[in-house]
């Protein structure tokens, strides 16, 4: 069983639900990706909300369809596709009741752990279907925990793919989800009056933000504007941030290269509002971009003008981000991850 553990440390954690907005009507109309069946009942966790929880899983537990019952209810914000929350998961072994893996660290376990007060939490992307961790959460509510029964087959993406493991398709696994945290997927704010000749954003219905722009010249000087205004907490330098990224090329007569996008990968990133002295191996905010953002407020959404000069250090930028350009980004600000 030790491939379907290397899996499950592989797999991105951010869980991500793809698709209602922040309009409530959108949101109470979510409809769930699985219904509660007797697989999914018969699980049962206890113990402190956000930690390892103590879970009796019935042996043999075995489902063909995919089942998610709630264990407690939460009473925050719900989450639709799109959105992002803050996830404490652990995977079962249906058969025997053992542990698969846990969030963050993926270690795997020969018996059900006892220690219930260590664990972190995951970042998820709620209701992508290609992350079960995320799928199924979709149109729950912050502080709920719930349990999925599901194949490995289901939990995979298919069949192959469990092959491919070295794992049996028809294999029951166990999840126990608790959701401690939520973040709206997109900018939510107000939006406000551009200005004369900047480069304009036009959002697609998912979020997605594209950029337009005239016949200008672009500055030599750090610009930024904000395109919505978030009504959030003000985030401050220090602090970890959640963002949303459309990073464009200004060239001329109209930007033409997208170098970088959280939107395709339906995956939000973590930055420290710290800009990059040195390659620490994390992400890390160009200089001219940690300055346009600090003192923006969550649910806002910014557009920043990086000339060459305020952006990476030599050597320093991301691999494949343009070197000696002035680049656009469009930022969605979702959310502090830290203080």
């Amino acid at each position: 069983m030790r491939k379907i553990a290397a899996i499950v440390i592989a797999a991105a954690f951010v869980v991500s639900l793809a698709a209602c907005s922040d309009l409530p009507a959108q949101v109470q109309g979510c409809t769930p990706n699985s219904a509660a069946g007797s697989a999914s009942k018969s699980i049962s966790a206890a113990g402190d909300f956000g930690l390892n929880p103590k879970t009796h899983v019935p042996t043999p537990t075995v489902t063909k369809k995919v089942q998610t019952s709630i264990i407690k209810k939460g009473t925050g914000m719900k989450l639709g596709d799109g959105d992002v929350a803050l996830v404490q998961w652990t995977l079962y072994f249906g058969s025997n009741g053992q542990i698969v893996s846990s969030s963050p660290t993926g270690q795997n376990a020969t018996s059900v752990s006892t220690d219930y007060s260590k664990t972190t939490v995951s970042e998820v992307s709620v209701g992508q279907k290609a992350n079960p961790y995320g799928h199924y959460i979709s149109c729950q509510q912050v502080g709920t925990r719930s349990t999925t029964v599901l194949t490995a087959s289901q939990y995979l993406g298919g069949a192959a793919q469990a092959k491919a493991a070295g794992v049996d398709p028809g294999l029951a696994l166990v999840m126990v989800e608790d959701i401690t945290k939520g973040f709206r997927g997109r900018a939510t704010g107000v939006l406000q009056a551009p200005q004369a000749g900047f480069p304009s954003v036009v959002t697609a219905p998912d979020g997605t933000p594209g950029i337009t722009l005239d016949l200008q010249s672009p500055p030599k000087t750090l610009q930024w504007e904000v395109v919505r205004r978030g009504s959030g907490e003000k985030i401050k330098a220090g602090q970890q941030v959640l963002l949303q990224v459309e990073g464009v090329e200004w060239t001329n007569p109209a930007p033409t290269t997208t170098f970088d996008s959280t939107w395709t990968k339906d995956a939000p990133r973590a930055y420290p509002l710290t800009a990059l002295q040195s390659d620490d191996g994390t992400n890390s905010l160009d200089p001219g971009s940690v300055k346009a953002l600090v003192g923006q407020t969550v649910g806002s959404q910014v557009l920043v003008v990086v000339p060459s000069k305020f952006g990476y250090p030599s050597g320093k930028a991301p691999s494949g981000y343009p070197t000696g350009s002035t680049l656009i980004y469009v930022y969605d600000v979702l959310g502090v991850l830290a203080k």
